[in-house]
């Protein structure tokens, strides 16, 4: 088992080479077919199209559509730390709009692969200030 200290010490340097989606080349959430998705993402396709195969797809393409053209509307993001992480979303964080992917991720990643305990912290924030860059309809960068 890693310490913690250790655990944000991989965190930050991975984090240096896989960085967060932003403005800088990625699309918001209230906007996904702006240079990023096709406008299909709206669609009834779009978890099909875009999904990963699993069971959180149609959730979270749900949960797509709900933010489309609406900048201000306040989604809550998600995201699995270990337990002794502080209870913040920070600028560039990944994250989720997903409390059931963040669920996932925390039991594969973080417990599974890691061995630690962790956490799901969230915050209520507006559409606008969550982006993606394509990767995935699952994760998403904050900016606020």
């Amino acid at each position: 088992m890693i310490n913690f200290k250790e655990y944000l010490m991989e965190s930050s340097d991975y984090r240096g080479q896989h960085t967060a989606p932003s403005s800088d080349g990625g699309a918001p959430l209230h906007k996904l077919n702006d240079d990023i998705y096709p406008d299909d993402i709206y669609s009834n396709k779009a978890a099909r199209y875009y999904g990963d195969g699993s069971i959180f797809d149609n959730q979270s393409i749900s949960l797509i559509h709900s933010f489309r053209g609406k900048p201000n509307k306040m989604v809550t993001i998600y995201r699995a730390v270990p337990n002794e992480a502080p209870n913040e979303i920070t600028d560039g964080d990944w994250v989720t709009i997903n409390m059931n992917y963040a669920k996932q991720h925390g039991k594969m990643v973080l417990k599974g692969q890691q061995k630690l305990d962790y956490k799901i912290i969230s915050k209520k924030v507006p559409a606008r200030t969550v982006w993606t860059d394509g990767n995935s309809i699952h994760e998403f960068g904050y900016n606020a």
